[in-house]
């Protein structure tokens, strides 16, 4: 009986994802879409940028289970996969589904479950903390903001000194911790903490990732607005750095759906007329869904080949 429910947990699952990832499609402005000429070479250079910085977030993933000592040698194709297929858990509402699907799929490799944990949570923290500073850092001194005025300018600058202030690595190890606990009322072994090195790559890691998740959305933009100036690249890299940081905040919100958006749009506007930035918010929706389901398929086929 155990067995038969643990060979049902993959299906109900891919299920699962199936029914939201239909509920978002269903909920697209499709009207918005129609209307509005698309340059396909900007969405190819979208689509390069968004596979990029899927299989980048599942090397940082990775870096980290070796930093905990997981040995990964040679099921590098297989946990790009599991990367992939648990990445697509983020349409369940939740927040917590594709954390969940990393770790089921993982240990079936022989990982330790307890480094799957531990290596999901650093990447969540670490992730939202450098996406905030990164987001403030780009945007305290643009003028586009400045036009919202100074609140939004001492607000971000506050990010920025708070998010430099938890990654310093003795009070990020204390704020994992104090999460940890709370989230697993138990202690974490000071073995499992990352030291100042781990968390120097990843913040840089990250930043990486940052810029790649940014340009991707600066691509889908240019691709509904060919007059968007080269100039608001940095902008629109923030802009989509703060919305991705507040989704990630707003764990109610499936993939950060209806959050992400709102910030989307709202700082577009400042560089679009209405009608485009709507279109490009929709368009970069649909896009991500999308490369998920791409970078699923690639994943499945490289483990294949190899």
């Amino acid at each position: 009986m155990k067995r038969t429910l643990l060979k049902a947990v993959p299906w109900v699952f891919y299920a699962l994802v199936a029914v939201f990832a239909y509920f978002y499609l269903k909920g697209l402005n499709w009207a918005a879409l129609a209307s509005v000429q698309i340059n396909w070479w900007w969405m190819g250079a979208a689509t390069v940028a968004s596979l990029a910085v899927r299989y980048w977030f599942a090397g940082i993933w990775m870096f980290l289970l070796r930093s905990l000592n997981a040995n990964l040698a040679g099921q590098e194709r297989e946990l790009f996969l599991v990367y992939a297929k648990s990445w697509l858990g983020r349409y369940i509402p939740g927040g917590a589904t594709w954390i969940l699907g990393k770790i089921y799929f993982a240990t079936k490799l022989g990982i330790s479950k307890a480094k799957l944990g531990i290596s999901s949570f650093l990447e969540g923290a670490l992730q939202i903390i450098v996406v905030l500073i990164s987001a403030a850092a780009m945007l305290a001194f643009d003028p586009h903001v400045q036009q919202l005025g100074r609140g939004w300018v001492w607000a971000l600058l506050a990010a920025a000194v708070a998010g430099l202030v938890v990654v310093y690595p003795p009070v990020f190890n204390r704020v994992i911790q104090f999460g940890y606990t709370k989230v697993r009322k138990q202690s974490l072994d000071g073995e499992h903490l990352p030291n100042s090195q781990t968390i120097g790559r990843g913040i840089l890691a990250f930043l990486v990732s940052s810029v790649l998740s940014g340009l991707s959305f600066y691509f889908v933009a240019a691709a509904v607005d060919p007059g968007l100036a080269a100039s608001d690249i940095v902008f629109i890299i923030g802009a989509s750095n703060l919305a991705s940081a507040l989704s990630m905040l707003a764990v109610f919100a499936p993939a950060g759906l209806g959050v992400r958006e709102g910030v989307q749009l709202t700082m577009l506007l400042l560089v679009m007329s209405p009608e485009q930035a709507l279109v490009a918010t929709v368009l970069m929706r649909l896009w991500s869904i999308v490369m998920d389901a791409l970078f699923a398929a690639v994943a499945a086929l490289v483990r294949r080949v190899g």
